[in-house]
């Protein structure tokens, strides 16, 4: 269960990231274009512009690196929590319900460590879909901006 669940997390993580890194990076490379072909202005001004556009892209990579670490944090903080209070539930409950919880227990974290690999793997799998994504969106834009500028 809890691995469908991170499967359904990771998914949803790596779509919401390629579409928002696809939707920045098309909008400026449009954007771009739109003002070179506007003004058609000399190779110093439009270097300058590039460098504008470079230093935009190195802005949104940091926020998108920085959302994506504080969006892992928030998950590890949140799956820690949830096994604080696992103990803290089973720590309260005596006698016969003690035993009925520990063995629950015991069976969670069988399935859980037979899972982990599981999990392990779609986890990078995730980082590696945004990682690539932002990469190939990137060069999507940058293309655009070549070949129309």
């Amino acid at each position: 269960m809890l691995v469908l669940l991170l499967k359904f997390v990771f998914s949803l993580v790596t779509t919401l990231s390629n579409l928002v890194t696809r939707s920045i990076f098309i909008a400026t490379a449009y954007a771009l274009v739109v003002l070179i072909q506007a003004f058609k202005v000399p190779g110093e001004a439009l270097q300058v512009a590039l460098e504008k556009l470079a230093d935009a892209i190195k802005v949104c990579f940091e926020y998108f690196f920085e959302m994506i670490v504080e969006l892992m944090g928030s998950l590890i903080s949140t799956v820690f929590d949830s096994f604080v209070d696992a103990v803290t539930t089973s720590a309260s409950v005596s006698g016969e319900a003690v035993g009925i919880l520990v063995e629950k227990t015991r069976m969670s974290l069988q399935e859980l460590l037979t899972g982990l690999p599981e999990i392990a793997e779609g986890f990078s799998e995730m980082v590696s879909t945004v990682v690539t994504d932002l990469w190939n969106n990137c060069m999507q834009a940058l293309g655009y901006v070549t070949e129309n500028a």
